[in-house]
């Protein structure tokens, strides 16, 4: 039973609650969740492995060195636990095909890399007390991320951060004052911006490692009692003030925790590409499954997209930078394209050679974006809402659209989905499992709750193949 926030306040509210939190009191789907979760990221790591920039980090925290505390997956060697979550979190990220949550935060890939490594030093814990640090953090990021009102700020380095903190502050056996440090620092950490989205940057991966490695940080020097805010949510310059423009939601915040979860809120990619380009993605493809079009017969294409930000984030004009694949990833006018002329959106569609293609781009120059706020009708849930038209040199147009993007909400991603994408995602990259080690994995997910000791999972994801 969560504490009435009336009497405490929510920061204290949430600390309370976020080191009570037991196993036994998860309701069985969120259980099934954050089991998901770790597949999920276990398999995008793997696949992201090899991506741009992911040598470079991995090559800079051996190069630091330190204590060989947690294991960097993939490509081997132990540094300090805050260096190897470093590294681990922009290869779970880098391909962004991993979950996503209110406000277009990304939570799991720095929560699993940060609770399994917190574990693999800790040692001996148990997979039921990962899933409740999983849980427990993630419901705070997504109740942080309800009531964010982000003007540019990545919600990954604004909201997400949280989660990793609490779990590991709960690997750590923090104290309810020291894990209500725990926040108070994180909330000093927290922010990045868009803008590395909207420049095609690899910062975008390497942000998610960001996250992590402060979370870490935060969370054992609050174990060493270094103070932090005491209203770092409430206060006059506090978490409302700088990333909720000033709107304060005690009762959102900190109301029926445990029994009102947020955390059945998580999506899932169904593509290999930015949430808001999913949407669009998505109602080409159903046109295209009634529809067959060739690129050669389309005169000009408009999308119609709901609300600014999604519209700013990825739907500028489509042009090849520094980091191809990343230029993919948050353009649009990009993805429709690729659908368009490849009929379906796969991970090697979205290599740097790929998105150079000549013919992809050519029909992406004849793709245009426009805001139009009416799409909403004032409804934040409508947010990703799109309406496509496309003019054909005959003269005809066609239409479709999408309310929101497939993998979240009335339209989550299925289990058989879900199987499916960690098999071609452990198949994929550089440095791939075996299909014998992808389906032990599987099977050591499916029972989680049974495992004694989680870190069993390391030597599976850092180079053993059987």
């Amino acid at each position: 039973m969560a504490d009435n926030i009336d009497t405490v306040g929510p920061e204290l509210a949430l600390a309370r609650w976020s080191t009570a939190l037991r196993y036994e009191d998860l309701p069985t789907d969120v259980v099934a969740g954050m089991k998901t979760l770790v597949r999920t990221i276990i398999g995008t790591a793997v696949a992201g492995a090899t991506a741009d920039g992911c040598q470079a980090v991995v090559d800079q925290v051996k190069e630091w060195g330190g204590a060989p505390e947690a294991t960097i997956w993939s490509h081997g060697g132990k540094v300090p636990v805050h260096a190897a979550v470093l590294a681990n979190s922009t290869m779970a990220r880098a391909l962004d095909i991993c979950d996503f949550a209110t406000p277009g935060q990304h939570i799991g890939a720095s929560i699993v890399a940060v609770a399994l490594g917190m574990a693999e030093r800790a040692g001996g814990l148990s997979g039921r007390e990962l899933i409740a640090a999983l849980a427990a953090g993630s419901e705070i990021a997504i109740r942080l991320g309800n009531i964010a009102r982000l003007d540019g700020f990545d919600p990954t380095g604004a909201c997400a951060i949280f989660a990793p903190a609490v779990a590991a502050g709960r690997i750590l056996g923090l104290t309810e004052k020291q894990m209500g440090n725990a926040l108070a620092l994180t909330f000093n950490k927290a922010g990045s911006s868009f803008q590395s989205n909207v420049d095609a940057s690899l910062a975008v991966r390497v942000i998610q490692g960001f996250v992590s490695q402060d979370s870490v940080v935060c969370a054992q020097l609050a174990q060493r009692n270094i103070t932090g805010p005491g209203k770092w949510l409430t206060g006059v310059w506090g978490y409302y003030h700088l990333f909720c423009k000033g709107q304060h939601n005690d009762e959102l915040i900190a109301s029926d925790l445990g029994e009102k979860w947020y955390a059945r809120q998580f999506g899932y990619k169904t593509r290999p590409q930015c949430g808001a380009t999913i949407s669009s993605t998505d109602a080409i493809l159903g046109l295209l499954a009634t529809n067959p079009l060739n690129p050669d017969d389309i005169d000009r294409i408009d999308i119609n997209m709901a609300a600014e930000g999604p519209c700013t984030l990825v739907g500028s004009g489509f042009e090849i930078g520094d980091n191809p694949q990343v230029n993919g990833q948050f353009n649009v006018r990009y993805c429709v394209a690729s659908a368009i002329v490849r009929k379906s959106t796969r991970l090697h569609h979205f290599t740097n050679e790929s998105v150079s293609d000549p013919e992809v781009g050519d029909l992406a120059r004849r793709i245009h974006t426009h805001l139009v706020p009416a799409l909403m009708n004032g409804r934040l849930e409508l947010a990703a809402k799109v309406e496509i038209a496309i003019l054909l040199k005959d003269g005809h147009i066609l239409t479709c659209g999408s309310d929101g993007p497939s993998g979240i909400g009335a339209n989550p991603k299925t289990e058989e989905q879900h199987v499916a994408d960690f098999h071609e995602q452990t198949a994929y990259g550089g440095k791939p499992l075996s299909a014998a080690t992808a389906d032990r994995i599987l099977s050591m997910t499916d029972n989680l709750e049974h495992m004694e000791d989680v870190s069993d999972f390391i030597p599976l994801m850092s180079g053993r193949r059987e």
